[in-house]
């Protein structure tokens, strides 16, 4: 029995178990979204889950907001409003009245405990890279701050839309292990109950104040459902049990889409996925330290026809690394060719006429059918003779841990979503840049150009910069870009909900129709 029959058989039954009409019926009040792994932490500063974020939105604010109408620029969340006062200060005013769900009033104070704890290295935040740009929060008055920096910052709107802001005194009082089992937020929905490896249950809240961007919640509680199996996550999408699924296998799509309970959404999102190759050594020694191994590599993968036959067309190609969505991108820059001749010519030339054996590092949670398309990519480097010796890491921490000191050996498929900032600078600072610890690259022109990309006010000569950092990047082959990726949600037909470019389930928005 294939895999598609198999999931047509369980739907089926779940059908004959739980009639549609009443699990219609019952979900009116409630949403429920599948998760495919379990929430780390609710701790909003404690983690870099992509799963996380998604209930963070939910249950906390930002400072900046991102709205999908005006295309996911910056604009007033907590804030109503930041700008420039010198190249090194950015002045914010902040909303009134807002309070968090505990009673707790959102103020100036809360913005600076908030920033200040996560700059703190004793908070041991991931997040801590995303503020390092910020030298110091000072408090103007009890609805102004100013955000002082060692060095002028013009990507800093786009970043402050990750502050989760909380609350000092409860925060205080509770300590970040009380906090992770009780959090609170300003956002549409409160914490009910959160079962690790089962459930978060959401509630929304009616104190949520009445002008944010997010709108006020129409649905009364969200489910999120741990449910590892896409298989089960299909077959309860398709009789009720679910109202939403992520990353739909695209051979699945089909089968949602006959299904007269069910429908996709799909959009292009930031995350781009690529072979990031240890070119100088960082973790051993390997072949890929010389420059025509790795462009023969770039010639000897069939990008175009793995993004058509595994993907179903659901991505799209992208050059240097860096996603159109992305402020830097330059589209001058085009991909390398599949010419498997031209890679064993540049083998030869390299010192490698009978090829090589390499690692692939690969790991769960992120991309598209993984396994599928690591499987194509070692196909395609065995037929010009680069034996791909396959390594796969199952916990996503374990693999970042991996990463950060420095671990992994030969080649890394990677996925980078920019923390859904649509700045290269979330790009290619965070994994390009030498002093970095995800970077793999090690090159002093390239971190003047990244520095310059980060510092430059002048957004002609930040565009410049990034520019010439893609080319650098392109014609040294540091990475192989493989694919931009979509996001392919599996939702409930009866429910008003879209999937969103920067990875963010704003299920707050949703409603039944």
């Amino acid at each position: 029995m294939t895999k598609r029959m198999m999931l047509l058989a369980v739907v089926a039954v779940s059908l004959l178990v739980l009639p549609w009409g009443l699990a219609a019926e019952a979900a009116k009040d409630k949403v429920v979204v599948a998760f495919g792994s379990s929430i780390p932490t609710l701790d909003p500063h404690l983690h870099s889950s992509r799963l996380a974020h998604i209930a963070d939105y939910h249950l906390y604010d930002t400072l900046m907001y991102r709205a999908p109408k005006d295309n996911y620029r910056p604009g007033p969340g907590l804030a109503t409003s930041l700008k420039s006062v010198n190249p090194t200060t950015w002045e914010m005013k902040l909303r009134q009245g807002v309070k968090f769900h505990n009673g707790e009033p959102f103020n100036a104070e809360a913005v600076k405990f908030t920033i200040d704890r996560v700059l703190d290295p004793a908070t041991k935040s991931v997040t801590r890279g995303n503020f390092t740009w910020i030298k110091e929060v000072k408090i103007v008055d009890d609805f102004t701050v100013h955000f002082l920096t060692a060095k002028p910052f013009p990507a800093a709107p786009e970043f402050l839309t990750l502050a989760y802001i909380v609350p000092p005194k409860y925060m205080k009082q509770v300590g970040i292990e009380g906090f992770t089992k009780a959090p609170v937020g300003t956002g549409p929905y409160k914490f009910v109950e959160w079962k690790k490896a089962e459930h978060l249950i959401l509630e929304a809240f009616p104190g949520y104040w009445k002008d944010s961007p997010k709108g006020m919640p129409k649905i009364k509680t969200i489910v999120f459902r741990t449910i590892p199996e896409t298989t089960t996550q299909i077959a309860e999408l398709l009789s009720g049990g679910v109202d939403i699924i992520r990353n739909l296998p695209p051979d699945q799509i089909d089968v949602v889409k006959a299904s007269p309970n069910a429908r996709v959404s799909a959009t292009r999102i930031l995350r781009v996925n690529f072979l990031k190759l240890d070119s100088f050594g960082r973790a051993s020694k390997t072949p890929l330290m010389n420059q025509k191994v790795r462009e023969a590599m770039a010639y000897a993968i069939n990008v175009d026809e793995m993004l058509a036959k595994i993907l179903g067309g659901f991505a799209e190609r992208p050059a240097s690394g860096v996603n159109p969505m992305h402020f830097g991108f330059d589209g001058s820059i085009k991909p390398y060719p599949y010419d498997p001749e031209r890679a064993k010519k540049l083998l030869v030339e390299a010192g490698y006429p009978n090829g090589f054996e390499v690692t692939l590092n690969t790991y769960s949670g992120s991309i598209t059918s993984v396994d599928q398309m690591a499987d194509a990519i070692s196909g395609y480097l065995g037929k010009v003779g680069i034996k791909v010796k396959r390594r796969h890491i199952e916990d996503v921490g374990t693999w970042t841990n991996s990463g950060k000191e420095g671990k992994l050996e030969g080649m890394q498929y990677y996925s980078w979503g920019s923390n859904s900032i649509f700045d290269a600078d979330a790009l290619l600072w965070a994994l390009g840049h030498s002093t970095e610890p995800l970077s793999y690259i090690k090159d002093p022109e390239f971190d003047k150009l990244l520095e310059m990309g980060r510092t430059e006010i002048d957004s002609k000569k930040r565009l410049e910069a990034y520019s010439k950092a893609q080319k650098l990047l392109h014609s040294k082959v540091w990475w192989i870009p493989i694919s931009i990726q979509y996001t392919i949600e599996g939702v409930n037909k009866g429910l008003d909900y879209e999937a969103s470019s920067d990875e963010m389930m704003r299920v707050y928005r949703s409603a039944w129709k």
